[in-house]
Parts: C-alpha cells; structure tokens; sequence
C-alpha cells in the first residue's frame, strides 16, 4: 500500500523505526510474544488470547462457503438486516455499509448500535420486521444495548405474525456465550462463532465483519483475497523501512512518546467517512490507558490556512475522488507549513480490507512503543457499573425521572469553577496545555440536529484552537470511552442528555430505552467525576434542534 510523508513525518517515523527495530518488532509481533508489550506475567497471559486477528483472512476464506450459502438464503427471504451490536461489532459493519452502500437485489443493511429511543423507532419505522433479519452481534454476549434490542425487536417480529420469530433472528459470538444458549434456545436462523481469540475492535476480517457485508451483497472472497494479498507487505519478510502498517505504526507512537503530538487526526475523503468512526475506536480503547493516551481526531471541520496546534499529527486516507481532491489541497497546505503529515492510498474501495489489517498492526505497534497492552481495555466496565445501579435504583423508585435528568451538572471537583450562565468562558478556563475537548451526545442525529452539534463543534474548535472529539451516546461508550477514564487527564467533557420523542418500553424489563439511555448518561458522567474528570452534563428538552442551537449561543 502506498504512502507519502511529508519531511516532519518522515523524521518521527524512522525515529519510531529505530524504537521498533530495537524491541525486535517483526520477529516478536508474528511470533505471538507478549514480551513485545510487557513482563509481567498477568498481563502476558492476557495478551496471548487476542492474537487471533493477525491472519484471520485465511479463517474467514476457509469459512466462506457457509457465510456465502447464508446471504443467498437471506437474499431469498428477507428486505432488510439490521445488525444490533456495540463496538467492534457494529463498527465495521457500519463503515462497510457506508462505502460500499445498497447493492442492487439485496437485503437493505441497517446498523444500529444504541439505546436510544428515537434511534430505535426510526429503525423500527423503517422495515418492516417480518421481512427482516436481526443479527444479534456481541463478542460476550451479554451487552446490554444489543439485548436490549433483541428483546424489543423479537416482540416486534411476533407481532407482525411470524410463526417461528426466531428465523428472524442470526448470532455471531464467541463459544459457549450466553448468546450461543439463547440462539439455540429461540431456533435462530444460523449461528456463527467467531475465534475467542479475537477482541472486539480487532474482529472486522472476522465474522463480525464478514457475515453483514456478504448479506447485503459485497464480495467478501475479493475484499479478504486482497487484504490477504497486502498482508505480505505487512509481514515479517517485508522490508521495515516501506512497510505502511509498520510506518503508520512508528508515527502514531513516536509523535506521542518524543514529540507530544498525541492528537492523531484523521482526515478521509466524504466517502470514507465512517472509517474514522471504527478507527477512532481502535485507536483510543487500544491506547488510551495507563495514563498515556493517543488521541484519535475524526470528522472534524477542515479549514484552510488554519492553525492547529503543535500537539496535532495528520494521516490522510486518500482514494482520489472528487471530494479527495478538496481534502488533498487542505493537506498540501499543511505539508507547506511544515506539520506531520502521513497520506495513505487506496486504489479502489475493495482494499478496505487491506486497510483494516494495516490499522490493526499499526495500533499493536503503537502500543509496542508505549508500552502498554493494546488489547485490553481496563476502564470500560466502570460506566456500566454505574448505570447497572442507577437502573436499579428506578425500579425501586429511589431516583426519579427528574433527578436522572437534572438539567446541568457539574463534577465536584470544578463545581465552584463552571456556572450555567457563563458556561463557554468557564469551560475554556479549564483548559491547560495539551488538553482536547469532548462533545458526547446522547441525541438521535437526524439531519438537521447533526448539522447543529457539528456546527457546535467546529464553532469551539475555531474559538480555542483545540482538538473537539465529537461522539454519539452510548456508542462512545465502547469506543473513546476507555480514552476518556484512561489517558493523562487530558479531556474536558460535555456530555448532553436529551429527552426522547418516542420513547419505547424493553419488554422484559422496568425501563424504557429513553431511560437506559439516561441512565448511560448518567453512569458515564458519575464514572468520569470519579476519575477527576473535568466533566460537565446538560440535558436537552424538547424540541432537540432549538435546545442544541440555544446551547451552541452560549459559545
């Protein structure tokens, strides 16, 4: 795959190159070492079990057969397929759907991967469920937006008259899950399980990926025979100094570790957009840990001439569209004014998959260099611990609606610093030196509200000349989430809460899916204060788009 460095970028990656040579990256990394990353024994253990996705091409072709005979069954039977995942197992089928869009003559695919309650019901108006197929995603099998689809969607189908609602219904796990049991208990249509040695975020060449791209008519034989291919230019007999996985690698850990450069911006063309969205969270939930923390930036404004701070490193997806075109000019720009710059190419849209493995290995490089464990993700689980209590705590009325709502929150440990009525000066005031913001919101992005928030968004950046991280509620959740609670204190978070429209109630359950999305809100807010996060939380009244747009008045 080729590259094109501009002479700062060129100068961190050999100094990378140097640090990877010395711990004996290629030798280690293809042999499986846990050595590569730490000593300790605890952690060694662990890193051994994800492995799995370095050539899981080769699986994936040797199970193509069955995926294939699966989509000409669906094709035959079914409109729609609405994957129901978080994370690693909703990502990559969301950018696959993105890129390669409807293909003529199969099922229309949908991605959904949150709780929130007007999110669900636009799905739910979309299709109709008896000519849909619902594949219940989740590497564990027992995460709670996907379950919590599962159980309203399963109702759904039975009300619009399937006999048997179960052939409705596809997983893809791990063995031996509490899916697996589910899936064979309610007679799903078919089952997949995916190598346990495969984390979520590193799964898109896997079932995970594979299975939704195949139902909704991609070649999935061309797009893993081509990352096959480009694997040999990532491997351990290809030169150190031209391999792109490697080289991306070099920068994303050397800009961090000798340059402080730890904002690592991801620029894509219009129709790669949404692989921002699933390398953000590789990136982030990979290194984003121990106080360290390479901080992904995606779909943000770009701007001529604009000038973005010395914490920023640039890597460019190039496939030379019309709109490519456009982001070239911004990036010769930038490589005129002497900042890192890296562009990558992709012939044809076919080399995703090459793409994915590329950014896969890169990562595992980058925490090499930083000397962390890429593959765990030890802060995820305390904002559900949290939000596991406050729903709790509704089902026996010791919170109420309004209190799970409160319209402005602060964290106890910048409470007498950030006041409602002067909140963008407050806001800027907490920030020191190689600080970002984060915009976290917990709000169904129709058209307009999205234009709105990105507005918001573009209008702190253009004001403080600062990194503004942009994500969906709870989906961030699963993705730079771990960042958030992970890195060096770095982050001033805004987190927006929305009333529902449309609320829906979880059949099964005590909550609506406006509340478990509340709660979510809340959990993560309650997790960030008790991290000494700089945290603030807003809750939005309806309507959503003047809420938003009164907000965005006080920056």
């Amino acid at each position: 795959m080729n590259t094109h460095e501009t002479p700062l970028a060129e100068g961190i990656i050999r100094e990378g190159l140097i640090k990877l040579e010395g711990l004996e990256f290629n030798t280690k990394f293809w042999a499986k070492d846990p050595t590569l990353w730490k000593q300790d024994k605890e952690h060694k253990e662990f890193i051994v079990k994800f492995l799995g996705w370095q050539k899981v091409y080769d699986w994936t072709l040797e199970r193509v057969d069955d995926i294939l005979a699966f989509a000409a069954d669906v094709k035959q039977n079914f409109k729609y397929v609405v994957v129901m995942g978080m994370g690693g197992s909703s990502l990559a089928p969301e950018v696959i759907r993105t890129v390669f869009g409807k293909q003529s003559g199969y099922p229309e695919l949908i991605v959904l991967d949150t709780t929130n309650a007007d999110w669900v019901h636009a799905a739910r108006t979309h299709i109709d469920p008896a000519q849909t197929l619902f594949i219940f995603a989740s590497k564990s099998g027992g995460t709670v937006e996907p379950s919590s689809q599962y159980a309203y969607f399963h109702e759904e189908v039975k009300k619009a008259g399937v006999k048997d609602p179960g052939q409705n219904f596809c997983a893809i796990t791990d063995p031996g899950t509490g899916l697996e049991t589910l899936a064979k208990k309610n007679k799903f249509r078919k089952i997949f399980l995916n190598p346990a040695d495969i984390g979520g975020r590193f799964s898109a060449l896997s079932m995970f990926g594979m299975v939704p791209a195949a139902l909704m008519g991609v070649d999935i034989v061309k797009l893993l025979k081509i990352a096959q291919q480009e694997a040999q230019s990532f491997g351990p007999e290809a030169d150190f100094k031209t391999n792109a996985a490697v080289k991306l690698g070099a920068l994303m850990g050397a800009s961090f570790a000798n340059h402080s450069k730890d904002k690592l911006t991801i620029i894509t063309p219009k129709e790669l957009a949404s692989f921002g969205l699933w390398a953000e969270q590789l990136v982030a939930e990979s290194t984003g840990k121990e106080g360290k923390g390479i901080v992904p930036v995606v779909g943000e404004g770009l701007f001529k001439n604009f000038d973005y701070r010395e914490d920023r490193v640039f890597v460019h997806i190039s496939n030379g569209s019309e709109d490519d075109k456009r982001v070239s000019a911004i990036m010769d720009d930038l490589e005129e004014r002497s900042y890192p710059v890296m562009t990558i190419s992709m012939e044809e849209e076919y080399e995703l998959g090459a793409q994915f493995l590329l950014w896969e290995i890169a990562t595992a490089a980058a925490g090499a260099i930083m000397a962390i464990d890429p593959f765990d993700q030890p802060n995820v689980q305390a904002a559900k611990t949290l939000t596991k209590q406050i729903l709790g705590k509704l089902e026996k009325k010791e919170i109420s609606d309004e209190e799970l709502n409160k319209p402005f929150m602060v964290a106890k440990d910048i409470e007498k610093e950030v006041k409602f009525d002067t909140l963008a000066q407050d806001v800027y005031s907490l920030l020191e030196s190689n600080d970002y913001i984060a915009l976290l919101a917990y709000v169904y992005p129709s058209e307009e509200a999205a234009k709105a928030l990105l507005a918001l968004r573009d209008k702190i950046l253009t004001r403080t000349k600062r990194a503004v991280l942009f994500g969906y509620g709870p989906r961030y959740l699963h993705s730079t989430g771990q960042l958030h609670k992970g890195d060096g204190n770095n982050g001033v978070f805004i987190i927006l809460s929305a009333d529902a429209e449309n609320d829906i109630q979880i059949p099964g359950q005590h909550y609506t899916f406006g509340q478990l999305c509340a709660a979510q809100a809340l959990g993560d807010f309650q997790a960030l204060e008790e991290k000494g996060r700089r945290v603030i939380k807003i809750h939005l009244t309806q309507p959503i788009l003047q809420a938003i747009k009164n907000l965005s008045d006080k920056f």
